[in-house]
This record gives structure tokens, sequence and C-alpha cells, in this order.
């Protein structure tokens, strides 16, 4: 009897043992708790390498020249979104897609970035996330997106520039299509029709979204009749509509919309550039980089085709509209 306990009492201890220990090696959360936390940077993070001189660090503002020009970080280089986008007659008249592997080639080299440099990304808006897609579809993953942006840099109290940086270097990165699945177009968008196929977010305001509102480029007013609404704006703090929320939050508001593990998620906007917000939260979260594709022609590319079908009116559920 007296055997059978030590021997009960043992196997207890190991397995609560083992299980302590399993826990302690679990891996930790990053950054506000997300699973891939790293892919974004605070300012003081940013201000450290700086500092330091890290002679891999490139810093690049995904600005226009009036956000650039009113105060950028020290030694970034503005790259405004006529810089990456394809010409329109490539693309079927369709402005916004992105340029081809050997046009990037050409403008991170011109930027300095070299396989092994570490790309920091900031924006004013939302811009940044649209460079970060670009970079890891064409397989530059070291890349990482300033939380807060251009805000949060002058919020700290730390100096601007106004004046740009002289390019005086090339850099040897070589851009190839490393994640094509990244990026999808209209055909495959057509078939979530069948909404087993996966989930399309539609990430733009809420008065084109109802067909309230035409943007610049646009061809019709209204939305993809199978896209769910799903605003840019909610990943981010009402505070400043810049830094992103907790994970906890996004989790939240994924758990709300109804998203879906399982599925193949969707996102698109006006041009392709808002809805990598939302990818980019997904990613953030963990969700598998093979289930994530941004609809690069977005809407100017289904407006403009008058054969595809469109949807007028609010038909957003109360669960969806009351976000955030």
């Amino acid at each position: 009897m007296q055997r059978l306990f030590i021997l009960v009492f043992l196997t207890v201890s190991l397995t609560v043992s083992l299980a302590a220990g399993a826990h302690a090696a679990a891996p930790k959360q990053g950054y506000k708790g997300y699973a891939r936390g790293n892919a974004l940077i605070t300012a003081r993070e940013l201000k450290h390498l700086i500092d330091s001189k890290d002679p891999k660090l490139v810093i690049v503002a995904a600005e226009n020249e009036l956000e650039y020009r009113l105060g950028h970080i020290p030694g970034s280089f503005m790259v405004d979104r006529p810089e990456y986008e394809a010409p329109a007659e490539t693309q079927n008249g369709v402005t916004g897609n992105l340029i081809d592997a050997e046009g990037f080639t050409k403008l991170a080299r011109r930027l300095g970035i070299n396989k092994d440099s570490k790309v920091v990304i900031f924006d004013t808006k939302y811009d940044a996330t649209r460079l970060w897609w670009a970079f890891f579809y064409y397989g530059k993953t070291d890349v990482r997106v300033l939380d807060g942006g251009v805000k949060a840099w002058k919020e700290s109290g730390y100096d601007t520039d106004f004046l740009a940086p002289e390019k005086n270097h090339s850099g040897n990165f070589q851009a190839s299509v490393a994640y094509p699945r990244l990026r999808v177009d209209t055909p495959e968008i057509l078939t979530l029709k069948d909404q087993h196929k996966g989930q399309l977010w539609d990430e733009r305001e809420q008065k084109e979204y109802c067909g309230e509102e035409l943007k610049k480029g646009a061809y019709r007013k209204g939305r993809i009749p199978w896209g769910k609404f799903a605003s840019w704006e909610i990943f981010k703090k009402k505070a400043n509509r810049a830094e992103w929320v907790s994970a906890e939050e996004a989790a939240s508001i994924l758990k709300k919309l109804g998203a879906d593990p399982k599925k193949n998620q969707y996102f698109f906007c006006q041009s392709g550039v808002r809805s990598t917000q939302a990818l980019f939260t997904f990613y953030l979260l963990g969700w598998s980089l093979d289930k994530l594709h941004n609809y690069d022609s977005s809407w100017i590319g289904w407006s403009k085709d008058h054969t595809l079908p469109i949807a007028t009116g609010c038909g957003m559920g109360p669960a969806v509209a009351s976000i955030p």
C-alpha cells in the first residue's frame, strides 16, 4: 500500500512538473499581446535604433510631399503612392495597382535597402501597411510599422526634419514574388459569391459602403454585394486613429464580426491601401499568412467593370455598426 502511495505521488508530481515546464516554455505574446507584435515598433524603440546608428536601419515615410514637409523622422526617405503604383496602362486603366518586381527592386535600391536591411515604415494616415504588404509580397520580411505613426513620434517629443536626406548610396535588395497569395484580383473575388470559399471585408468608410459617397478614381457608387463592412478605423484607437488597439480588443472585434480563422480572408477598399490595415491586424494576431489576401484593384477595379454586380443602401448588422 505504501509503495502504491509513493508511486501515485511521484506520478502526480512528475505530471505537475512537466505541465509547469511546458507552460514556462510556451512562447510569450509580443507587443500589446499580439502573436506577431514584433511587426510593430514603438517611437522609443525607433529612437534607440537611430541613436545607436544601426547601419542596417532604413526608415521610410509612407507620406505625400505635404505630409513629409510638415516634419518627418530624421533620416527618413519619402515614398508616396505614385512611386510604387504600376502605370495605369498596364493595369487596364485601374490606378493604384502595385508596381512589378523590376520596378520595386529599383525603388528599394534607390532607398539603399539591402537584403539584410531593417526597414521601418511610418505614415500620417494609413499608407505604412500598404508598403509593408508590398515589401512582404516581394520577399522583404524584416519590415516593421511604427505604431502611432508620425503622431507618436512627435508626441514623444522627438525632433523632426523638414529637408530630405541625401540618397547617396544604392542597395542590393532583389524583389521577387515570395507570397503570391497576398495579392489577388477580380476573378477570385467573384468566386466569393459562394460564402464557403472565404470572407470578404469592405474596409472603406460607411458612406462609401452604403453608396452615398464616390471617391475620386472610382466609377460607380456602392459595394460588392457579398462584402461585409469593417471600416479600417476599427483597429485603431479612437483617440488618434493612428495607434493600434490591443490584441485583446482586436480579437474581440473579429469575434463580433464573425471572422472565421478556418476560411480565407479577403480585404478591399478604394485602391487596396486601407484594406492592408485590416490584413496587417489579422497578421499581428497570428492568422495564417496563406489565408490573407488583398484585393489590389479593389473598388476602383470592380466599379470600372459594368458587368460586375453592385449593391447600394446600408445593410449593416447592429454588431458591425456598433464598432467601434
